[in-house]
């Protein structure tokens, strides 16, 4: 198993051009290719709709200097990921995409093994945020989201991962493991009073029959904090730089809605976190 395509939300910002840097350096380790997406908000406005005259003036003038906005933040994005991507040697595409909802974003990262975005994406010329956690709770594959900034690139040498016997952390933990193969120390770390000290035997011949030969269990069975504070403890402890997380959710009025400890993770991480669902 690799990664052999990856998808990554692409601005030209301190933040956008680092992420595009993490990106870029993974389309080269996985000899993946890199496809940059920009996202542009499409929908006028409601509050310019209508038929009197000033809103129409208003929304002629709002319209013509957002698609300015737009086309100069495109132009500068695309220049951005085609000067670096090139430098990195890594073959690309681009494509912009509306960013008015995520379902366009949530179509591009189903047909990329891998996509590279932030906790919050703000399309230019709109006015609501995209959710990473979104994209990874729907698109069926792994989300690999960095911080703002002060991440370490490369990364994914120490792995820790938040682990559950069941059906979300298995899934994450398959979706990492291009990365797990090749890591030089992974945790896999629980929260309970009866965990096992150590992997059990199938799980330790799954990840080996992978090239992963450096594996160990951790466990916590310390109530006196809450399971994301006791990932945020341990990862700290054991010098982790990517976490690997699968989210758990459940669904209400057709929506997936993230539980507690995925978005207390999710809010206050500080190192690239894969995610899955």
């Amino acid at each position: 198993m690799s990664y052999r395509t990856i998808l990554v939300q692409t601005e030209d910002t301190a933040p956008g051009r680092m992420q595009v840097k993490a990106a870029i350096d993974l389309a080269k380790r996985f000899g993946a290719t890199l496809t940059g997406v920009f996202l542009k908000a499409e929908q006028i406005p409601a509050m310019f709709v209508g038929d009197a005259f000033t809103a129409v003036t208003l929304a002629e003038a709002f319209i013509k200097e957002r698609k300015e906005l737009i086309s100069s933040g495109a132009n500068a994005a695309r220049s951005m990921f085609e000067a670096a991507a090139a430098e990195g040697g890594v073959p690309f595409t681009w494509q912009e995409i509306n960013g008015d909802s995520e379902l366009d974003l949530l179509r591009a990262a189903r047909r990329h093994d891998l996509s590279v975005l932030r906790v919050a994406v703000q399309p230019v010329g709109g006015a609501s945020e995209i959710l990473a956690s979104e994209v990874a709770m729907a698109s069926a594959g792994p989300v690999v989201i960095v911080p703002e900034g002060g991440y370490p690139i490369p990364f994914g040498s120490n792995i820790f991962i938040g682990w559950k016997e069941g059906r979300e952390s298995t899934r994450a933990m398959r979706d990492a493991m291009p990365f797990i193969g090749a890591a030089e120390k992974v945790t896999f770390f629980t929260v309970s009073h009866d965990a096992p000290e150590e992997l059990d035997p199938q799980l330790a011949a799954y990840l080996a029959a992978h090239g992963c030969r450096s594996a160990s269990a951790a466990v916590d069975r310390n109530d006196d904090h809450t399971t994301a504070t006791a990932i945020r403890l341990r990862s700290d402890m054991v010098g982790a730089n990517m976490l690997v997380l699968g989210l758990y959710g459940h669904s209400r009025l057709q929506q997936l809605l993230l539980g507690g400890v995925s978005r207390e993770m999710l809010s206050s991480f500080d190192m690239p976190m894969l995610v899955s669902h």
